[in-house]
């Protein structure tokens, strides 16, 4: 199973761009039905069929608070593979709407307000389709062996979906980047999520994910080590006392990884944590793994979470009429977009 968000500077400017309405990308997603003389059937979080004009409706009055050079939605999309498809029975859509609704329940749990607070499933707004062919590029590996021709239908099973999600909330007040900073939305931690969806739905055991090994490092590295324990310690000094971190821990879990860039992405999401005053519960395990484990004693947590939103609340009210809007996963940074495969 792999998961994207689609790029449209650099992949699909025409059809993908999403600094305007959705209505051109939603005619692109189309054209598979449209070839075959049917009408195209989208679905979302609750319903399992919806036209084009209901998906645009949606998409295009979620904007509110957005600026015209800004991203008005986002597009994701959700290729398991043929092994997969196969197990599933060929593609089945019901499960493939079914497991849709799971990974965009956990795209929703991955954005990190600032406040302390959560994205529900039921805070966001899109609309999904279900492909089931591909076909080659010029680029792809048959057309340059002379096997095929590009624009030529893919062999075998081919499913796939694209999701269209609005880079609003469905209150219009909190904007939601997955392509923007790693410590309000991890991309590579959500796909990693899709992966482990599909086969905890669907009893599926898969190979591992292929993933370039990571570099061996006998010893640790010194220059590394330096510059992670300055970057522990100003995160300390921003903590809480109870919850500052071992400096040698971290640099144990950082030389276990090989230094690789999903360790400075996490560590990244607890130095955002640790600027906006919130717990960095479960912190080791975050860094080694990705993955968060409920604490054992919630209680200190839900204090410090319920006296976190109270300021934000304060600081939100303060002044006539005066209302929050957050930016989640900011345009500043390095990006985490990836190219359509």
């Amino acid at each position: 199973m792999h998961a994207k968000l689609i790029n449209p500077k650099t992949n699909g400017e025409k059809a993908y761009n999403n600094q305007g309405s959705a209505a051109q990308v939603l005619n692109y997603l189309t054209h598979e039905a449209k070839q075959k003389g049917e009408h195209a059937r989208f679905f979302d979080g609750e319903q399992d069929l919806l036209d084009r004009e209901a998906v645009l409706a949606s998409l295009d009055g979620n904007v509110k608070g957005l600026r015209a050079g800004e991203a008005k939605f986002y597009s994701l999309v959700l290729s398991p593979s043929p092994e997969e498809l196969a197990h599933i029975g060929g593609g089945d859509e019901a499960k493939l709407r079914a497991y849709t609704r799971d990974v965009m329940t956990a795209y929703a749990a991955g954005f990190r307000l600032k406040g302390g607070g959560a994205v529900g499933k039921d805070d966001l707004v899109w609309g999904a389709i279900i492909h089931h062919e591909r076909t080659h590029r010029g680029t792809d590996a048959a057309v340059r062996a002379g096997e095929a021709r590009p624009g030529q239908a893919r062999p075998g099973l081919q499913a796939h979906i694209h999701v269209v999600v609005s880079a609003r909330d469905r209150a219009q007040r909190v904007t939601l980047n997955p392509g923007g900073r790693v410590s309000r939305f991890s991309l590579r931690d959500w796909q990693e999520e899709a992966r482990v969806l599909f086969e905890r739905q669907f009893q599926y055991q898969g190979p591992a994910p292929s993933r370039r090994p990571a570099p061996a490092i006998p010893e640790p590295n010194p220059q590394r080590n330096a510059r992670i324990a300055e970057r522990v310690e100003q995160l300390n000094r921003q903590a809480d006392p109870s919850q500052r971190l071992d400096v040698a821990r971290v640099q144990r879990i950082a030389q276990g990884r090989g230094y690789d860039r999903i360790f400075y992405d996490r560590l990244r999401r607890l130095e955002g944590r640790a600027r906006q005053g919130q717990p960095l519960d479960n912190a080791y395990h975050l860094l080694a793994t990705g993955r968060e484990e409920p604490a054992r004693d919630q209680t200190g947590h839900q204090v410090r979470q319920a006296l976190h939103s109270f300021q934000q609340a304060l600081r939100a009210t303060s002044g006539p009429d005066r209302v929050a809007t957050q930016d989640i996963g900011e345009q500043r940074g390095r990006r985490q977009w990836e190219p359509e495969l």
